[in-house]
């Protein structure tokens, strides 16, 4: 199992890869588990990426049906994060700081 974490000094959240093949990862969040391309996936890791080093843009994670999973918008080290599961949505802020640990255990691709 593979897993990155998104938080702040107030919460934490877990993202969990608990199962792989060619096309699509399964990963728990919130005790749910929840299905995405592995292409949606290392896109979601480039944005990410580059949107940690410019501190500027937004990288979304998307289910397997299109819609938004996870969603990091930065904006000059500030740090917005909205998690979606079905039809509740998590929101909360944290800086860029909290987000180098993710980067380090998503592994940043280049």
């Amino acid at each position: 199992m593979h897993h990155f974490e998104i938080g702040n000094d107030i919460e934490s959240h877990s993202f969990t890869i608990v199962e792989a093949d060619r096309e699509t990862l399964t990963i728990a969040l919130f005790g749910h588990e929840e299905r995405v391309r592995v292409t949606d996936y290392v896109t979601f890791v480039r944005t990410l990426t580059d949107a940690y080093h410019r501190l500027d843009g937004t990288a979304e994670l998307v289910r397997v049906d299109g819609s938004a999973l996870l969603m990091l918008t930065f904006n000059r080290g500030r740090v917005a994060v909205r998690l979606v599961r079905d039809t509740s949505v998590r929101t909360f802020q944290t800086d860029q700081s909290y987000v180098t640990a993710a980067l380090a255990q998503i592994g940043i691709v280049e």
